[in-house]
Order: C-alpha cells, then sequence, then structure tokens
C-alpha cells in the first residue's frame, strides 16, 4: 500500500528559486499508477494559481511501477508547460535501478536532499548524451572508401 502526504514547507523569501512557491510531498510505499495520480491532483490544485515548484520526497519508496514511472514524466511535463517544475530528493535504491533502466537522469534529476533540490534551479547544465556535440571534423562528410573497382 503507497501513500502520499504532504510535507511542512520550510522555504523562507530568500530560498525560492526564481520566484516560484514550493509544494513538499512525500511518497511512502509503491509508486505506481494510484501514487502519482495523488501526486498530479496536489501539483496541479497547487499550480492553478501559477508556476509552482513540486518537491517530491521518494527516500521511502519500497517499489516502482512503470505506470510510477510514466506518470512521474507526465507529472513533470505538466508542471514544465506552466513554468514550474517536479524535483525529486531522497535515497530510494528502488528508484535509482528504476532511473537507471529508463534513463530518467536524461529528464528528472533525484537530489539527495531536499536543499539540493531546491537549490539545483540556479544552472542549467546541458544532459550528456542526448545530441552530439558539433565539430569541425563533423561538418564535411567524409568519402567512404571501398576496395576495389568503384
Amino acid at each position: 500500500m503507497s501513500m502520499l502526504s504532504p510535507a511542512p514547507m520550510t522555504l523562507s523569501s530568500a530560498q525560492k528559486t526564481a520566484d516560484l512557491t514550493s509544494l513538499d510531498l512525500t511518497v511512502t510505499g509503491a509508486l505506481d499508477a494510484t501514487t502519482v495520480l495523488a501526486v498530479r491532483r496536489a501539483s496541479a490544485k497547487a499550480a492553478a494559481d501559477g508556476p509552482i515548484l513540486v518537491l517530491l520526497d521518494v527516500a521511502a519508496v519500497t517499489s516502482v511501477g512503470a505506470s510510477g514511472v510514466v506518470g512521474l514524466l507526465e507529472v513533470l511535463h505538466l508542471l514544465r508547460l506552466r513554468g514550474g517544475d517536479l524535483r525529486l530528493f531522497g535515497d530510494s535504491s528502488e528508484l535509482k535501478e528504476t532511473r537507471l533502466q529508463a534513463h530518467l537522469g536524461h529528464v528528472a534529476r533525484i537530489y539527495a536532499n531536499r536543499q539540493d533540490a531546491v537549490n539545483s534551479g540556479t544552472a542549467l547544465v546541458r544532459p550528456r548524451g542526448l545530441a552530439p556535440r558539433l565539430s569541425w571534423r563533423s561538418l564535411f562528410g567524409r568519402r567512404h572508401r571501398s576496395l576495389g573497382w568503384g
């Protein structure tokens, strides 16, 4: 059985990233479709007034379903469309294994603690491996040589 509970917000006005208000949520148990549906409802309700930063504590996640991963990506997409963000934090071995298998690191990062998740939005970093680097060698195509007549 999984459970979603709101955590107390402890962001001061000096710690807000890009003037976003925050919503703290904690996931306990399985990360599946029902849990993600609760996260989506809470996020949508909070984002009705404007962009919001949703901080999701995943330290107590015991199992991860495919519907949970897909649902988190949908929540992330919806929040980013509205100018907000979803940031996961906490040490969960189940989620780390799933993140490696599904390559979630290209879309969403899992931070060690809440403070790292809050402070992460200040510097944008290009994700690795998404697009090849452009260099002068790749600008001009090389003619492939063949053996024999050609």
